[in-house]
């Protein structure tokens, strides 16, 4: 895949894998393999993948990460998500990306926050967020959520990039800006294909106004 090569030569240690939800096990498994030799940490996995590429990843020092999306119809019904949650970890699954609409974001921890420690005992919790939905001064209260929810990180996702009229560094910008003391342990995950413009933008940004969290970032990349 194009970008793919060099995403790795240059960010060799900040590269995370992202399979498809429609990878078949073929492709889960070469995947693994090259987590395993390019020394990646971890992997993102549908729900339903996760069985099948922790035997291939046990013990390997790989982590595996199932993801899940909510709208504003889970939202009001988030017993469903923990009963999948609860089934992804019960198949070897580490941690859990839960991607949140901007206007969802406040009732999804309101409901959550009480039995997070419960549901995520020794387990990884990171919330995706779709950066061109937060607006610079809404970034303060993103992070008191996710210390609310005790979050281990978060995931800035750019699911659409228009390019240069874009405002995509200014909006890193913002978000690294208002990255206070309290969320000092929160790692930083980027999901934004595999565009390797996009994501020596974040890095720079990160060396410039974050370095402390150089160690907890990571970029998806398309496997």
């Amino acid at each position: 895949m194009i970008n793919t090569d060099k995403i790795l030569e240059t960010f060799d240690n900040k590269v995370a894998l992202w399979l498809p939800i429609e990878a078949e096990p073929t492709d889960l498994a070469q995947a693994a393999s090259v987590a395993i030799e390019k020394n990646i940490s971890v992997m993102s996995v549908s729900s339903d993948s996760v069985s099948i590429v922790w035997p291939w990843l046990e013990n390997k020092n790989v982590k595996i990460f199932s993801r899940f999306y909510l709208n504003r119809q889970d939202l009001d019904e988030l017993s469903n998500l923990t009963e999948k949650i609860n089934l992804a970890f019960k198949r070897g699954a580490d941690g859990a990306q839960i991607f949140v609409p901007k206007q969802g974001l406040e009732t999804f921890v309101s409901q959550l926050y009480m039995i997070r420690d419960d549901l995520f005992f020794n387990k990884d919790l990171f919330i995706g967020i779709d950066i061109n939905e937060i607006e610079p001064f809404e970034w303060k209260n993103v992070f008191m959520l996710l210390k609310k929810m005790r979050a281990t990180g978060i995931i800035l996702a750019l699911p659409r990039d228009s390019g240069d009229k874009s405002d995509f560094v200014g909006r890193v910008y913002a978000a690294l800006e208002s990255v206070e003391g309290e969320n000092k342990d929160l790692d930083f995950h980027f999901l934004l294909g595999n565009s390797f413009v996009r994501i020596e933008q974040s890095m720079r940004l990160i060396d410039a106004m974050q370095p402390k969290k150089k160690k907890k970032t990571r970029f998806f990349i398309n496997c």
